[in-house]
């Protein structure tokens, strides 16, 4: 029996890990967003941030639902039906965002945290990206041909996606650089707290 992994395979492969990852931050973005809206503290530092952070996100959830839209027609492209492939790296960070959210009761660590969580979303999706377009590309090269393929049609529709990601990810990260961001920074550390714990609540 044959088992090798055909170019067509790899692809179907990544799309299906995008498709998991778009429909499932089409409703967590929206649960970010009011996580984040949350007031806390009467400090115009963490209300720049967190002002920010939320007009970033809630722009990249409108984008969520046209990404589908495309990915749905990269599958078309390639002749399969759209389905999900899990994604344990994307579903390990939103499970950690929850335990946060239950357990650090710090509000003024809350912006930082959120932005750090944030970035990574966006480096999972990106990755998620630039693999799925490797494999389209692969296709195209591949001395097969597999000329059933549209693959313009396939990079168009993920291209369009990836930079969107792009650009929503250096908008995240200009707020983790502005002075906002660094001025919580440095009141968390000098009261105590400590930047290395932000990245996975224990």
């Amino acid at each position: 029996m044959n088992t090798s992994t055909t170019p067509h395979d790899a692809l179907a492969t990544r799309l299906e890990r995008l498709y998991y990852v778009e429909r499932t931050l089409r409703s967590e973005l929206e649960t970010l967003s009011t996580d984040v809206a949350i007031d806390s503290l009467d400090d115009l530092r963490e209300l720049e941030c967190r002002e920010q952070l939320q007009y970033a996100i809630d722009q990249h959830r409108e984008e969520t639902e046209r990404h589908i839209d495309r990915i749905e027609r990269a599958f078309d492209a390639l002749g399969v039906e759209p389905d999900t492939r899990p994604v344990p790296e994307l579903d390990g960070l939103l499970a950690d965002k929850e335990k946060f959210n239950n357990v650090v009761l710090n509000d003024e660590v809350r912006p930082l945290y959120y932005v750090e969580t944030t970035l990574k979303l966006e480096a999972i999706e990106c990755t998620a990206y630039e693999s799925a377009l490797a494999a389209a590309n692969a296709i195209e090269s591949d001395a097969d041909g597999e000329g059933d393929v549209d693959v313009g049609a396939i990079v168009d529709a993920l291209g369009e996606n990836y930079r969107d990601e792009c650009e929503v990810r250096a908008e995240i990260e200009a707020i983790a650089e502005s002075d906002a961001h660094e001025a919580l920074l440095e009141a968390s550390v000098i009261s105590g707290g400590d930047p290395a714990s932000l990245d996975r609540p224990r």
